[in-house]
């Protein structure tokens, strides 16, 4: 008889067990059922795939300070100079044999060999010519040096591009300004 007793106890600890292990399945099963499912993903339309302009273009973020009143002229060239550096990083078979505003801005905005959008419009650094602007609306100049090194020459608060109140960054980080300025 006492050989008997351990065996019910293994055979009820046994039937315990199943037990267990069946309420944990059922309850599994009704959480599978009552989960939420995720959302279906849009369908896709006819039409194009265009991106549409974004702040988190590189250049946005770069340029997020452009032209504030609580920034400096300088800290506008620095911005630029600084979003051209990563540009020619980004669409790395496009170097800055351009020489026309027009064509930077455009290059910027997608038009390069890469395909890339830097900049999206409109932007404080863009006006409705397509050119990239200082802070007083004035077309930027852009001398380009090498393929990689470009100055570029804000008009001031004049306007007038080739005046002492000009700004002048050059591609290595110098500045000039006043009589400093070159011709």
């Amino acid at each position: 008889m006492s050989d008997q007793l351990p065996r019910k106890r293994l055979l009820g600890g046994i039937v315990i067990g199943f037990l267990l292990i069946a309420i944990q399945w059922q309850a599994y099963k009704e959480w599978l059922l009552h989960r939420k499912s995720p959302e279906p993903a849009p369908q896709a339309t006819n039409m194009p795939k265009l991106l549409p302009p974004s702040p988190e273009v590189p250049g946005a973020e770069i340029l997020k300070n452009y032209a504030l009143a609580s920034t400096r002229p300088e800290d506008d060239l620095h911005a630029m100079a600084h979003v051209f550096a990563n540009f020619r990083l980004l669409a790395k078979g496009d170097s800055f044999r351009l020489g026309a505003n027009e064509e930077f801005a455009a290059a910027l905005l997608g038009k390069n060999t890469a395909k890339e959008v830097f900049l999206s419009a409109p932007h404080a650094c863009l006006n409705a010519k397509g050119q990239i602007i200082d802070r007083w609306g004035t077309a930027l100049f852009f001398h380009v040096r090498d393929r990689d090194r470009v100055d570029i020459r804000s008009a001031g608060p004049d306007r007038e591009m080739w005046t002492a109140d000009d700004l002048h960054r050059l591609a290595n980080g110098e500045w000039h300004r006043g009589a400093g300025l070159p011709e």
